[in-house]
């Protein structure tokens, strides 16, 4: 197998029993299937940039999980991830990459040829998500909110409704002549609530031109810029790109709800909406709506995404199918917690 590019993903720090005190790596199953990750494939995981772990796919049983490889052992797994300062429960951005079959297993702990190495610095800095300071709900609360909001309304349509149509309109993308263009920008101000009729001297479809103007001379990038955004459980888009996003959102006023409703609908595994609601639910009342302001709200739904994946899963099963990715039933929990306060 050749070397392929790294991939990120999460990882789960579990113990191996109930009462042990060994640690492995669990895998999700829509990673696996995402990554195209095998059974039995060799693969290095750098978790968190602190420590990285060679071993073996398995994803026999119930859940998928990272194996020791030969000459390795669950115990050095356990020795290296505890010297990293991972305990049971984190959940930690990660990044898998397959190993080709002539790279070797690197050595290090235990003074033997294992396949584990510990790396005590790196450039990039780790985030343990899932620990004190970041939102966590149960399976029930998310649950109840997903149904609260699928049972909800927005001026006078059902919620489902208007998603359904706003996530089919945006399936295919930017449409490349002015007047569909138009149309696509004036639907999120006007019928999804991107703007306040109140704050407009003219109509939604006027100052949805005014947005169109600016953004036809960079569309193609633009364009570009949002296809190359990664989900954001794996990566926050840094603050010069959500800067570039952003700025055409400019007609008689900066719109950036309207910005992120439009980058959400195009890539709704990638970019949040810049929601009151959801803001009050995450104790950032008072956050403003600047790129650097966006980028920190990113940086705070991917903490609570990653720390409550467990809970939006069992919410995925009674949502049937109407959200698109996670990221839109933290949307729908948030939008409802948010209300609530």
């Amino acid at each position: 197998m050749s070397t392929i590019e790294p991939k990120g993903l999460v990882a789960h720090i579990r113990r191996l029993a109930s009462d042990g005190a060994r640690l492995y790596i669990r895998i999700e199953k829509n990673d696996i299937a995402r990554l195209g990750l095998q059974h039995g494939q060799r693969v290095e995981f750098d978790v968190g940039g602190r420590v990285c772990v060679r071993g073996i796919v398995k994803t026999s049983g119930r859940t998928p999980w990272l194996a020791p490889g030969h000459g390795s052992s669950n115990a050095a797994i356990t020795e290296a991830l505890r010297q990293g300062g991972f305990e049971h429960g984190d959940n930690v951005p990660a990044v898998v990459r397959p190993l080709s079959s002539s790279e070797t297993p690197a050595g290090g702990l235990a003074g033997g040829a294992v396949d584990v190495r510990h790396v005590p610095s790196m450039k990039r800095p780790s985030k343990q998500l899932g620990r004190s300071g970041v939102l966590q709900f149960d399976s029930k609360t998310a649950i109840d909110a997903v149904r609260a909001y699928n049972a909800g309304a927005y001026r006078g349509r059902p919620n489902l409704e208007i998603d359904r149509i706003a996530y089919q309109r945006f399936r295919a993308g930017f449409p490349d002549d002015e007047p569909s263009l138009i149309e696509m920008i004036r639907f999120v101000g006007e019928d999804y609530g991107g703007a306040q009729r109140r704050f407009l001297p003219h109509s939604f479809r006027e100052e949805a031109a005014l947005i169109v103007a600016k953004l036809r001379p960079v569309l193609d990038q633009w364009r570009e810029a949002v296809v190359a955004a990664r989900p954001l459980a794996e990566h926050v888009p840094d603050e010069a790109m959500l800067a570039f996003l952003l700025a055409p959102f400019v007609g008689t006023k900066r719109w950036p709800v309207w910005a992120s409703k439009t980058l959400h609908f195009l890539r709704p595994d990638a970019f949040p909406i810049l929601d009151s609601r959801a803001k009050k639910a995450l104790n950032m009342a008072s956050l403003g709506s600047s790129p650097r302001d966006y980028h920190r709200y990113c940086s705070a739904i991917q903490d609570v995404l990653v720390a409550n994946h467990e809970a939006l899963d069992q919410a995925r099963e009674i949502d049937a199918g109407a959200s698109p990715s996670n990221l839109k039933l933290l949307d729908k929990v948030l939008y409802q917690l948010g209300e609530r306060r």
